[in-house]
């Protein structure tokens, strides 16, 4: 029982075996604008396919094989019928040979009653004898006779049998032909439906292999492209004085650096073969996820300058204290303007903080999302409340000289994962891109 379980086990393996080799699943992308799409062919489809192509091709080896039997039958009785007729001329000419011998018998039976009668006068004693031997003859030609009628009805009983199996034999002639029809018919049918079936087939790989190419043709502009528009913004990223990985890593994106031009690999054929199809969507799937995490990172950038007119009066870092002259850390950037100048937000996001907040006096706080918030202080007045959602370049407040300062300025701050960074750098970027 363990055996036969064991081949049992082995023989499903090599099934599954052969079946994922000759009928892998299959997948196609489709991109419509900003939208990808797969088209999955299952390995049941594709089996299903060649089940009915080999159903097909079995009926049509079937009709092949019974026209053929039925030929052979027909030619069989076709002999029969053969041999039947030479019978019958046979008997035919049997029959004409008594009565040919029957006819001499009764002429030479005639011949000798003449001869007695004639010769009856002269010699009567002479002709005793020969009317004995006519006599005996005469009984010789009645058992010949009787004889040549036996054999006559039994010719007779044989021509009607060979009658009766000419009409069996002809009628059963009658229904072979109505089956060949039958079967001829069927196997036109059977012709029609394969030679529809190929068509079809034909078709169907014309139109997978239209379907193969344009998919390479899509996943090589959509590498390609993605390829560049992730190296911009990695530089981007770069000026800003961030890691694109870590910036990925914390909003849980896919950190995998890899692109380049989309280069199909190739068998002996010339063909793409179906690993490094596999291999080269999976890679495609990475490439496009990198590339979409990069691009929402970019949108939450604040790359755009917080005011139109302006002067740096203190950079961000280290700096001696406007008020005391003592050495102190600025994590921000200290932009003079005129008072009541606008402040724009610099980039999308929601209102986190409206109000005042020590020495920065009126303050407001705007998280962009993916960890990077920016900071507006010293303000003469806000304009939004918490809770808002503003739109990139929205006129969040005026330039003040609130809280501690010296005189009319923006505290302009951008923190990533809580962290200060220099905005210059965001700035700097931001003239790239948008020049660009």
């Amino acid at each position: 029982m363990s055996d036969f379980k064991k081949r049992f086990d082995e023989l499903k393996d090599k099934t599954i075996e052969i079946t994922d080799k000759y009928f892998p699943e299959r997948q196609l992308v489709l991109r419509t604008d900003a939208d990808i799409k797969y088209i999955r062919a299952s390995k049941r489809l594709q089996m299903s396919v060649a089940a009915s192509a080999f159903a097909l091709l079995s009926w049509t080896s079937f009709t092949s094989i019974t026209h053929f039997m039925h030929d052979s039958e027909l030619l069989a009785k076709d002999k029969e019928v053969l041999s039947v007729q030479v019978a019958y001329r046979s008997l035919l000419t049997e029959v004409t040979e008594y009565q040919a011998k029957f006819t001499n018998i009764s002429d030479e039976l005639e011949a000798n009653h003449s001869m007695m009668v004639a010769s009856l006068g002269q010699d009567v004693l002479k002709n005793k004898d020969k009317l004995v031997s006519a006599d005996a003859a005469r009984k010789e030609a009645q058992i010949a006779r009787m004889h040549l009628n036996t054999q006559l009805n039994s010719i007779e009983d044989s021509m009607r049998e060979l009658a009766n199996r000419n009409y069996s034999l002809k009628g059963d002639l009658s229904l072979k032909e109505m089956d060949l029809q039958t079967a001829i018919a069927e196997r036109n049918t059977a012709r029609l439906q394969k030679e529809r079936i190929e068509e079809q087939l034909r078709e169907t790989e014309i139109q997978v292999a239209r379907l193969n190419h344009s998919q390479e043709d899509l996943i090589a502009r959509v590498t390609n492209q993605a390829s560049e528009e992730i190296s911009d913004i990695e530089d981007i990223l770069s000026l800003a004085g961030l890691d694109p990985d870590k910036m990925l890593s914390a909003v849980g994106e896919d950190t995998t650096a890899s692109g380049g031009p989309f280069i199909a690999a190739l068998n002996k054929n010339g063909e793409e073969t179906q690993e490094a199809e596999q291999i080269q969507l999976n890679a495609v799937d990475r490439h496009l996820a990198r590339w979409q995490g990069l691009q929402k990172i970019k949108q939450s950038l604040p790359l755009a300058q917080p005011l139109d007119y302006y002067y740096i009066s203190s950079r961000y870092g280290k700096r001696r204290d406007p008020v005391n002259k003592r050495w102190a850390v600025h994590y921000g950037l200290d932009m003079a303007a005129s008072k009541k100048t606008p402040v724009y937000v610099s980039a999308p996001g929601n209102v986190k903080f409206v109000g005042w907040k020590g020495n920065y006096g009126r303050f407001i706080i705007i998280d962009h999302g993916n960890g990077i918030e920016t900071r507006y202080g010293h303000l003469h007045k806000t304009l939004v409340k918490k809770g808002d959602t503003i739109n990139f370049r929205t006129k969040i407040g005026l330039v003040g000289n609130t809280g501690r300062s010296t005189g009319a300025h923006l505290h302009y701050e951008v923190r990533v994962n809580g962290k200060n960074v220099d905005p210059f750098k965001f700035i700097k970027a931001g003239r790239n891109v948008f020049q660009g």
